[in-house]
């Protein structure tokens, strides 16, 4: 499920982050689904625990996952920080619309171009 890719300018840890979003968007892992441990994980993607760990940080910052001592990670979507994110994604569509308003670009051709870009199944 995860390849990290070792020459890419994005850092090990966002690689995580970002795969874990592409696997809970393509409904590998629902809320409350166990997440592989900071050592599991790191032992199968061979890289350093610290990695993870910042990875699992940060997951755990946009209310991804949850680690509770003793039991595990899960993932576990906190609505609060969620709502936060989405009125981040809102305020990031809205500078794009104006720039593409700006360009010229029709809205029918953002639309294409969002729909073009949504289709997460083929990576």
């Amino acid at each position: 499920m995860f390849e990290l890719n070792t020459n890419s300018e994005t850092p090990l840890y966002l690689q995580i982050v970002e795969q874990t979003k592409l696997a809970i968007a393509k409904g590998y892992f629902s809320n409350g689904d166990k997440f592989p441990s900071v050592r599991e994980l790191s032992r199968k993607l061979l890289i350093n625990q610290a990695t993870v760990s910042k990875a699992f940080k940060e997951l755990d910052t946009q209310g991804i996952i949850e680690t509770k001592a003793g039991i595990g990670t899960f993932i576990c979507f906190d609505d609060e920080k969620i709502n936060d994110r989405v009125d981040e994604i809102n305020k990031k569509l809205q500078d794009d619309l104006i720039e593409a308003r700006y360009l010229g670009i029709s809205l029918d051709e953002v639309i294409k171009m969002y729909e073009r870009a949504g289709d997460y199944n083929d990576r």
